[in-house]
């Protein structure tokens, strides 16, 4: 599915996601008369909540909002947003400028006496050198003759860049005044991209600035516009915006080969998916689809709920023994280095659910893997339950 809908690829979403929730849609239908050929109108509204932890550790939860209007089945009105920390203290949303830090740069311009002093010149993106950067730099003296060389650039480990890297990272800030960057490039120049120079004077003050990363994605926020413009423009039906999130910018491809949405590099992961998925049906779907039986051996079908998607498990029943004698996964899409070790068959951790049957509450789950480990495990205990049942 290379460049299905067009350019870019990009950035992973939160992780350390542990729980989740949805609130049911609201769905209306705009009465028409008998016989008439107006337009069949319906509204739809979902909220699917993230629970966990950031990276650094502290509490969090994102509350993805999908609602809007379809016209005869298409989309016509639609608001989408994150919202960090919903109902509590310090909610925000992530289509906040200040709400996420990927394809944004902060300059802070501090007076000192009768000079000025560069305390800031960060960026934040990513580049297929580095990966995810967070990059910043600092001159003590700033004056119109101070140029980009004068600067001690730093990563967020506080390892000094040299200057080749220093100039192909800051590059992507600089084209937003469409300047090529060189080592003799005033800083005046680049701090007149966010109003701290300007009428040949600098302005002490800190602002942040958005800008066009490795794929042409902008600010978080701008992303998230991006996506929800393009289903407009597209003409797109619920289902088909479901099957997009499922299908487009997974987690298992390398960000370069992934899918993209004009103007959005977010890696479509499976709280987007999710998201849909309740605004069409209500609620979200976890348990035994159906069973079969062949040859003395009862196969039962569940589907469970992974870190980018559904994940779909057959688990296999001796009849005569009533013991599960293989567990496999159909349909997935989980990060083929992280979550997709754990899928794939005949991998340790099926060995252990197999072999942990009768207490499957043993089964630890594999860091960095939480939401794959959680969801095989209790696709397991779907079926066991529902095998005792038979």
């Amino acid at each position: 599915m290379k460049k299905l809908l067009t350019v870019l690829a990009a950035c992973a979403m939160a992780m350390g996601l542990t729980a989740c929730s949805s609130t049911p849609k609201e769905n209306t239908t705009t009465p028409t008369p008998e016989g008439s050929t107006a337009p069949v109108v319906e509204s739809f509204a979902a909220e699917y909540e993230m629970v966990g932890t950031t990276s650094a550790g502290l509490p969090k939860n994102d509350t993805f909002v999908f609602e809007g209007e379809t016209t005869d089945g298409i989309i016509t009105k639609l608001n989408f947003d994150i919202i960090r920390n919903k109902g509590l203290e310090g909610e925000y949303s992530k289509k906040d400028i200040m709400g996420y830090q990927m394809n944004v740069s902060d300059a802070a311009v501090t007076k000192i006496g009768d000079g000025f002093e560069l305390t800031n010149l960060g960026i934040n993106g990513y580049e297929t050198k580095f990966g995810q950067y967070m990059i910043t730099a600092q001159c003590k003296e700033l004056t119109d003759t101070t140029t980009f060389k004068d600067l001690t650039i730093v990563n967020y480990t506080g390892e000094q860049l040299n200057m080749e890297d220093s100039l192909m990272i800051y590059q992507y800030l600089a084209n937003e005044a469409k300047i090529q960057l060189t080592e003799e490039t005033p800083v005046k120049d680049l701090l007149a991209i966010f109003d701290l120079y300007k009428d040949g004077a600098f302005v002490e003050g800190t602002k942040r600035v958005s800008f066009a990363g490795f794929n042409g994605g902008r600010s978080y926020g701008e992303q998230i516009d991006a996506i929800a413009d393009y289903i407009l423009a597209n003409n797109m039906t619920l289902e088909q915006v479901y099957e997009m999130f499922k299908t487009v910018n997974q987690q298992s491809e390398p960000i370069e080969d992934r899918d993209t949405v004009t103007g959005a590099t977010i890696a479509f992961v499976g709280d987007f998916q999710r998201m849909v998925y309740v605004a069409i049906h209500g609620e979200l779907f976890e348990g035994v689809t159906t069973h079969s039986t062949a040859e003395g051996v009862t196969k039962v079908e569940v589907v469970t709920q992974g870190y980018a998607g559904e994940i779909e498990t057959h688990v296999s029943f001796d009849d005569s023994t009533k013991k599960i004698t293989a567990i496999s996964v159909r349909d997935d899409q989980e990060t083929d280095t992280v979550g997709g070790l754990l899928t794939a068959e005949g991998s340790e951790f099926i060995q252990k659910l197999i072999d942990n049957q009768e207490a499957l509450d043993s089964v630890d789950v594999v860091a960095g893997a939480t939401k794959t480990s959680n969801g095989m495990i209790k696709a397991v205990q779907f079926a066991v339950e529902y095998y005792n049942g038979l």
